[in-house]
């Protein structure tokens, strides 16, 4: 058979373009796409072994189940459908279409996914969530910024003389940028790490700088400062005195010409002294010079910033400051430069086929504090929820109270590929396809591709697709010719805008297509889309002290090596207690040794766990890796408090404060 090409749907940057190749209708190997110039010929060892951990996994489920006295029942497709019909109609007529929730996760990110909106708004309209568990933050504060959050092309960052990574890890969550960053750094590139953690990307950086958890925007602050400082303003003009016009560190031209604030900006940065944000960063004033320097001098400068920053009460905070840092040195705009969070995955596509003319109007409840919410709606309450792509219980925070939340309601529907934490609070269980079995598009939020994702071989056991499961549904319910049409159908409609670049259907369906060019740099032309058409500097600056008495230490709970969002079923590691790297400092002050069992507490659960002394970790946090499930006293989010940001409706995994407690033998 010839080999296929199709992508990669799960919740990554990297979107990576696959070739996979079929014998006797088994899918027996996945390669990287080389004609994708981000995927470049290799996959990360995540989807190199997606086949016999995930596809081909006997844990998967591939028939429909029915939960009948807390134990699942194999069932058909027909009663599977009938049962999730009548339920839906029995709590519409009863309490309203909006005592449904629908919750789409995060597994899957496809543009054909906007059928499931499609199918729900048919109904009526139904209770949606806003906010998000990942990114938002983030993308707010650069909203705000610069008008929007566009970030230069991966491959621009060869282009650097300098690139600084603040709070990301792409050595393990972008393997595809990290092959840029690296290959940039084999030709002299100096690389920067910026993260309270020792990740393996710090231990391949050139320096690596471990500020104090959660305080990097008064490190921007710090570094903004002394560049002002040094800046030579005088020999901007052309001192004679200066003829190599040395210490020229800020762009008062485009500070002048192309942004707003700058005073409001100046008054900030006046109200704190260096010796300040030193000590508040936990970064030496001497260290903090030579960054200084360093960044300066080397224009164009990158920033890449991550998902760490993002998880703060208020982590828009040290987005406005590192925007601002890259403004006032000259580094929007240009080549090699700019500060680069992701992309908009879903920007190239038309979601009017969500409503057309139906003009719904949804109740929407926010997603970080969703089990709270949950039990606290009314008029009408949420009574019936249908999940995809998504395993909340074990990813959202008070996983908990999440569980309580979903186990109020009076039927659950989740379509899946496992039985997961989420499943034990489910009622009805609807076997889905992967990306090897389906038809859909892809864009990404690590680069400026859009992909398609081709069936490889025809769905294995009973498994079906999310868009026929909706089409199927639709006809039981009475609307089924306005979800009718095969999935070509609806993907041209949705590609409209990629179709008006002049790029053919069929070639977008048989081959990843660039939708932006290599060459293009973000706000080169010194437009912005703010209001003021200017980069807008940060007008207000109100940090805030958000530690609990009772509770010293911050948990930051980061993505593990292994595994993609959760554990999978034949990865996760069934031991008696979860591991937490703690500091020796902190161990001793709290009468622990390595290897002991301890309770870790937080304000909304407690967890025991295995202490592992780790002197890289700081002595402000402790650090657990995410992913683990409930059912097996591995789900850190058990601690997490559900709490929403001050701006961008995220979620603030790492304002969570914890205490250990001594485990009683």
């Amino acid at each position: 058979m010839k080999p296929v090409i199709t992508t990669c749907t799960r919740d990554c940057p990297g979107s990576c373009s696959i070739i996979a190749t079929v014998e006797d209708g088994k899918v027996t190997k996945l390669r990287g796409n080389p004609e994708h110039d981000i995927t470049a010929g290799f996959l990360c060892k995540n989807t190199t072994h997606y086949l016999e951990n995930y596809f081909y996994s006997d844990k998967r489920i591939l028939h429909p189940l029915l939960k009948v006295e807390g134990e699942w029942e194999r069932i058909s497709w027909d009663e599977a459908l009938n049962i999730a019909a009548f339920k839906i109609s029995k709590v519409i007529n009863e309490y309203g279409s909006s005592s449904i929730l629908y919750y789409q996760g995060f597994g899957a990110r496809t543009a054909l996914q906007a059928m499931n909106r499609r199918f729900f708004n048919l109904l009526g309209g139904v209770t949606t969530t806003y906010g998000t568990v990942c990114g938002g933050i983030g993308h707010s504060a650069m909203e705000t910024d610069f008008g929007a959050k566009i970030s230069h092309d991966p491959l621009d960052h060869l282009n650097s003389n300098l690139i600084i990574i603040w709070g990301r890890n792409p050595a393990v969550t972008d393997v595809h940028l990290w092959r840029i960053i690296r290959k940039a750094q084999r030709k002299g590139t100096p690389i920067v790490v910026i993260d309270p953690v020792k990740t393996k990307t710090a231990r391949h950086a050139d320096i690596f700088i471990q500020p104090r958890a959660g305080y990097d925007y008064y490190l921007a602050m710090a570094l903004a400062k002394i560049i002002l400082q040094l800046d030579s303003t005088e020999n901007r003009t052309g001192d004679k005195n200066n003829p190599e016009n040395k210490n020229n560190y800020v762009d008062h031209d485009f500070i002048e010409n192309a942004t707003d604030n700058f005073h409001n900006y100046l008054e900030i940065l006046d109200k704190y002294s260096l010796e300040f944000l030193s000590t508040e960063c936990n970064v030496s004033l001497d260290v903090l010079h030579e960054l200084a320097i360093l960044y300066a001098e080397s224009n164009p400068s990158s920033i890449i910033t991550g998902w760490g920053l993002h998880r703060y009460i208020q982590g828009h905070l040290p987005f406005h400051m590192i925007d601002a840092l890259a403004a006032i040195t000259g580094n929007i705009g240009v080549s090699g430069g700019g500060v680069s969070q992701g992309f908009e995955e879903f920007e190239y596509f038309n979601f009017a086929v969500e409503l057309d003319e139906l003009g719904i109007n949804e109740r929407k409840i926010p997603m970080p504090t969703i089990g709270e919410a949950i039990l606290h709606t009314n008029d009408p309450p949420i009574k019936l929820i249908f999940m995809a792509s998504g395993n909340p219980v074990t990813l959202n925070p008070n996983s908990l109270k999440v569980k309580q939340g979903f186990e109020s309601a009076d039927f659950v529907i989740m379509i899946d590929h496992f039985l997961n934490d989420t499943s034990d609070v489910a009622d009805l269980f609807l076997p889905a396809t992967t990306y090897l079995e389906e038809t859909d598009l892809m864009g990404s939020y690590g680069h400026n591709w859009v992909s398609p994702v081709n069936p490889a071989v025809p769905p294995i056991g009973e498994a079906k697709s999310e868009f026929e499961i909706f089409q199927l549904l639709a006809g039981r319910l009475g609307f089924e010719e306005k979800m009718s049409g095969l999935p070509e159908k609806w993907l041209e409609k949705l590609a409209e805008p990629i179709l008006k670049q002049g790029i053919n259907f069929e070639d977008l369906q048989k081959t990843p297509q660039r939708m932006v060019k290599k060459t293009d740099i973000p706000f080169s032309d010194g437009k912005f889309k703010t209001e003021t058409g200017k980069f807008e500097f940060a007008k207000d600056f109100q940090p805030e002290n958000r530690a609990i008495k009772g509770y010293p230490l911050r948990l930051l709970s980061t993505m593990p090596e292994g595994f993609i969002g959760s554990a999978p079923p034949n990865k996760e590691i069934i031991c008696e207690y979860l591991e937490v790297q703690v500091h020796p400092h902190v161990l001793r002050i709290n009468q622990l040794a390595d290897g002991d069992k301890a309770i870790l507490e937080s304000p909304v659960g407690s967890l025991p766990v295995q202490t592992r002394e780790n002197y890289e970790v700081g002595t402000d946090y402790i650090l657990i890796y995410k992913g683990g499930w409930l059912k097996h006293d591995q789900c850190v989010n058990v601690l997490t408090q559900d709490r929403s940001s001050a701006l961008g409706d995220g979620t603030p995994y790492y304002d969570t404060w914890v205490r250990f407690k001594v485990m009683k033998r």
